[in-house]
């Protein structure tokens, strides 16, 4: 989407916020978004990523929702905020805010790597932090595979760059069409619930689709109808079908419901897999990507537990 907004600076080399007087060394730009850079930098010997923005209110409002969110268990939805300050560039004041810098892959790297199968129970991750972020009212808006992390350390889901995060009720602030639900013309911009949850499903989707085929159904109008035919024909998706096709169609009133419904196949499915190997001994075949995907489901649903 395009924007009429300031140019966002360029951060120097080294840096001192003005009013903390925390001092910084940047290491390379991670990247660019409409209200902001990101950069990797050092601080006290810790990497910390650093964004910076043209518009300070943006930032500050950026700033407001990860910090609403990074109390106690919540803090798994997004990086923890480290420091808010400005800083001066020649001559003229920016602000910028530093966060935890997460050691990860972006989603649709780690599925392309790792396999379609991982794309459900990924999900379910995510509908756990979505449920997070909509109970203190915010809709992130902008959701699509750039914008999730998978992280290094315990294969979690965290969402990053809140530039497109939305109060409940008004106008979406940031969207790709992609992923957009209005311009799959099913529904319109208002940020709501099932906004996210009809972004979450077209993401499913487009992660586990042939790369091919989706760059050319994409010629074709946009309609949910494409998207059900993608579903009906992904092994990984199918058994998935009654949900995403709910959420595609705003049929759910929480992430949380989605999700558990979402755990409830994934349960009958371990234990389908659990029966056959007890009953047949080709059952050593499932392999790594199962007991690989136990593990990841295993912290899954402790955390959909302990919410």
């Amino acid at each position: 989407m395009s924007s009429n907004k300031p140019t966002i600076p360029d951060l120097p080399l080294q840096f001192c916020g003005k009013w903390n007087q925390k001092s910084y060394r940047v290491l390379r730009e991670l990247g660019r978004g409409a209200n902001g850079a990101v950069y990797l930098a050092a601080q006290g010997g810790v990497r910390r990523a650093v964004k910076v923005g043209a518009e300070g209110m943006d930032l500050l409002m950026e700033v407001n929702v990860l910090k609403s969110v990074q109390q106690g268990r919540d803090a798994r939805v997004a990086p923890l905020v480290s420091d808010v300050d400005d800083l001066v560039i020649n001559g003229k004041t920016f602000t910028f805010y530093a966060m935890e810098y997460l050691e990860g892959e972006q989603l649709d790297r780690y599925v392309k790597r790792m396999g379609t199968d991982w794309v459900p129970i990924l999900m379910i991750q995510l509908l756990a932090r979505l449920e997070i972020l909509h109970r203190h009212g915010w809709v992130f808006g902008d959701l699509k595979p750039e914008n999730v992390m998978v992280t290094h350390a315990d294969k979690q889901v965290r969402l990053i760059d809140f530039g497109g995060v939305t109060k409940m009720g008004n106008a979406v602030r940031q969207f790709t069409e992609e992923y957009d639900r209005a311009a799959w013309q099913a529904g319109d911009r208002r940020a709501d619930i099932a906004y996210d949850l009809f972004s979450l499903a077209v993401m499913a989707v487009r992660l586990s689709a042939d790369p091919e085929m989706w760059k050319s159904r994409r010629q074709e109008p946009r309609q949910t109808s494409l998207l059900c035919d993608i579903i009906r024909n992904s092994d990984s998706l199918y058994p998935y079908r009654v949900s995403l096709v709910k959420a595609l169609h705003g049929k759910y009133a929480s992430a949380g419901e989605m999700r558990s419904e979402m755990l409830a196949i994934v349960r009958e499915r371990t234990i389908g897999h659990r029966g056959k190997q007890a009953s047949d001994s080709a059952g050593k075949l499932v392999g790594g990507l199962f007991v690989a995907s136990l593990l990841l489901l295993a912290g899954t649903l402790y955390y959909a537990w302990m919410m």
